[in-house]
């Protein structure tokens, strides 16, 4: 992990605003014990929320048996056993509620976990930054694809890049949305082309969001939209562990 605070400052104090622009980052990759066990959690994340829709619950006749669903048009969300209506939505609130204290919890007692092994963000950065690595090598090898001039071999490195961020974003895309709609239906007309207006609005604006946050914006949507980094100051002393940059060691 990186910290662009000191970095995000000084430009932002440069240009008199409040928002600083990008500094693009090309994190080199690492080995260790807290690397595997990300890679472990982040494998084992994205097994269980691809899995998860196409599990089937048997609810008798005239009921969906996909296990887990939020069914809008049916307002109302299945649960296996459970069914949640629009008027029981408490239980999801408290369900949140405990979800919240216990992020505030870890964090307390272990610092930034969730951002850094459990946030989707994260998760998808990591995916991507991963992807760009294969594909156009470590960090000296990236830094020095962007200085060099455009030539076949440097477009065909970035044309595959791109692809195949499209098609981690168009996958992610699918499984979100089968969480909303029996899910082989919904791949079924997803592949054949029948699939409804509305589900292939949600399936590219899902696709065009996972592109454009893991691949483009990436720290920019820590540092600017995500509420969980302004409460964490009230979470944290001098003996938590935290990601910091030092001016004594640093560039001066």
């Amino acid at each position: 992990m990186t910290d662009l605070s000191h970095k995000s400052a000084a430009v932002a104090g440069d240009t008199g605003g409040l928002y600083a622009p990008s500094v693009k980052i090309h994190p080199r990759s690492v080995k260790g014990a807290y690397r595997r066990i990300k890679t472990n959690v982040v494998l084992g994340l994205l097994a269980v929320s691809a899995i998860l829709p196409w599990l089937r619950w048997d609810r008798g006749p005239n009921a969906p048996d996909q296990a887990i669903l939020f069914d809008f048009v049916g307002m109302r969300g299945y649960f296996l056993d459970t069914q949640i209506w629009p008027q029981e939505f408490y239980f999801i609130t408290g369900i949140l509620v405990i979800a919240a204290i216990g992020l505030f919890l870890v964090t307390a007692l272990y610092g930034r976990l969730w951002c850094g092994f459990g946030c989707p963000q994260t998760i998808w950065t990591d995916i991507f930054v991963w992807v760009e690595r294969q594909v156009e090598g470590d960090r000296n090898a990236r830094i020095k694809l962007d200085r060099a001039p455009w030539t076949a071999g440097k477009l065909a490195k970035r044309t595959a890049k791109h692809a195949l961020w499209i098609a981690v974003s168009a996958l992610t895309a699918g499984t979100f949305v089968f969480y909303f709609t029996d899910a082989p239906t919904a791949l079924s007309d997803l592949l054949s082309g029948e699939a409804s207006t509305v589900l292939y609005g949600f399936f590219l604006f899902f696709t065009l969001s996972t592109y454009v946050m893991a691949g483009f914006a990436r720290e920019q949507v820590c540092m600017y939209m995500c509420p969980w980094p302004r409460l964490q100051g009230a979470m944290i002393d001098q003996h938590s562990i935290i990601v910091n940059y030092d001016r004594n060691r640093g560039e001066g």
